[in-house]
């Protein structure tokens, strides 16, 4: 049998982060990972010519002494990134009703951005960056202080568009601008009745601070990480997937689909927490809290496309683009059937850069898992001729509302990458294809928040299903985790110390 002192499961950013702090703090750790490759969603992908990014597309809040960038000197990334900086004017481009907008990276160029489309908001838009920076210094951990207990504030347990709306008043005009400023939901899967404000605000919050995307792939993070957790001692093996977890003499006894066998005093899952729930004996674990864990609702999924282009042929964006083809930007994520795509989310990758051409193009849009349900009990490569048809149907179709943008489109690729819910349920092991996991409801937000402590002594949960997804979010969540191993203040005076 294999003994270590913790096993992680799953070789995801919060799996890979946890792995590196208690490696270096002395833990023997192994990383059990399901896959052939390492790095959950930091992965990539090669089609022809072009590298391809899966889960990580641009980061934000990486100027020195801002949140991502202070957080990840203790990992040693902050340094060592190939980083390019996104148009500084320009980050977030948002498109609806024929108009575009633009999101400036900084507060004041973000106002002042704005209010050249909106020029009777100025005072609405300044309340709106207040309430931005209020929210987040109700956060200790975002600003790295020493706690682990938010500020209580009004704006606990509403939801963003309510508490907009709120702030905008009676104000027409604010009110459009209200959906220009959702207009990039595809962050946080967003639903106007049930997205936090808080969620809402931490994630815009740190990408105005400042925008960057990597100019060789999010592969690079756990490259970076790995070093550094072999250089600790620690293990990562590939092509474990996880069969059963059994209690063995006051520890854990985890078994792999293959017979393997890894004794651990300690097993933290960086993998959904509904997968990881359903890998315990019944007897381990108290119906209530499987009950919880189980029962909670998950985000909506994706559909994409991944182009090789003809060389010379596309320019390259140093912005995104998010393009709703409604008024309502919050109903893209409910649109299925002759009403798809409700909205698409476009970006040229920085691998692909070629001086101004880009090699690559990258198109998200949203879409439900009942679009192909009717498959969901097939696998990769056999799944038959009518889901080929309805991914290549449905290809045409989004390429179709994307040409309205960039007429000649289809003349100029070369290779096309077509994935689904199922191809996301099946590559990062969530329900459904799940894009952020559990889905975070503003009414009752407590409910779906899930702590790195549970009521399974020795076992622990890490990534982005705790509090916050992005790398922010999954980054404070691994610090979480592993405080409650090695205590809050000793852990965050090494990361502080760090930066």
């Amino acid at each position: 049998m294999n003994r270590y002192d913790v096993v992680i499961i799953g070789s995801g950013l919060g799996s890979l982060l946890c792995g590196y702090i208690l490696s270096k703090e002395g833990f023997n750790i192994c990383i059990l990972e399901k896959q052939a490759k390492q790095g959950g969603c930091l992965q990539s992908f090669r089609r022809g010519e072009n590298d391809f990014d899966t889960g990580i597309h641009y980061i934000g809040s990486m100027l020195p002494g801002q949140t991502l960038h202070s957080y990840w000197k203790y990992f040693g990334l902050s340094d060592a990134l190939d980083l390019e900086r996104m148009n500084e004017s320009c980050f977030d481009m948002v498109s609806f009703n024929g108009r575009y907008y633009k999101f400036a990276q900084g507060f004041d160029g973000f106002t002042g951005s704005l209010s050249a489309n909106f020029p009777g908001s100025r005072k609405f838009l300044d309340r709106y960056v207040t309430a931005l920076k209020e929210t987040v210094s109700a956060f200790p951990l975002y600003n790295l202080e020493l706690t682990d207990k938010m500020t209580k504030t009004t704006w606990m347990g509403t939801n963003a568009w309510d508490f907009m709306s709120e702030m905008a008043g009676a104000d027409q005009g604010d009110k459009m601008l209200l959906q220009v400023l959702s207009g990039n939901n595809f962050l946080y899967a967003g639903r106007k009745c049930t997205t936090p404000w808080h969620q809402y605000a931490l994630i815009n919050h740190s990408f105005i601070s400042s925008s960057w995307r990597l100019r060789q792939g999010s592969t690079q993070i756990t490259d970076l990480l790995m070093e550094g957790i072999t250089a600790n001692g620690g293990t990562l093996l590939t092509r474990k997937e996880i069969r059963k977890i059994s209690s063995l003499k006051e520890k854990f006894h985890v078994e792999t689909a293959s017979n393997e066998s890894f004794i651990a005093a300690r097993v933290i899952a960086g993998i959904h927490p509904q997968k990881a729930i359903s890998l315990f004996e019944p007897e381990m674990v108290k119906k209530a809290f499987r009950s919880r864990i189980l029962n909670m609702e998950n985000t909506v999924s994706s559909f994409g496309l991944y182009l090789g282009l003809k060389s010379g042929s596309f320019p390259y964006l140093d912005h995104n683009l998010y393009h709703h083809c409604g008024q309502n930007v919050w109903a893209a994520s409910e649109s299925g059937g002759e009403a798809w795509p409700g909205m698409y989310f476009l970006y040229t990758p920085a691998v692909s850069r070629q001086g101004e051409h880009a090699s690559a193009l990258c198109i998200l849009s949203y879409m439900k898992f009942d679009e192909v349900k009717k498959w969901e009990n097939t696998v990769t490569g056999r799944r038959g001729r009518d889901y080929k048809a309805f991914k290549e149907e449905r290809a045409i179709k989004l390429l179709e509302v994307v040409e309205r943008k960039f007429p000649g489109l289809r003349s100029l690729i070369d290779t096309m990458e077509i994935s689904t819910p199922l191809t996301w349920r099946d590559y990062t092991g969530t329900p459904e294809g799940s894009m952020y996991g559990i889905q975070k409801e503003s009414g009752n937000y407590l409910s779906t928040m899930i702590l790195p402590h549970t009521k399974i002594p020795g076992f622990f949960f890490t990534g982005q299903n705790l509090n916050m997804h992005g790398a922010p979010g999954v980054t404070i969540g691994a610090i979480m985790t592993c405080a409650e191993i090695l205590g809050l203040d000793y852990l965050f005076k090494k990361v502080r110390d760090a930066g």
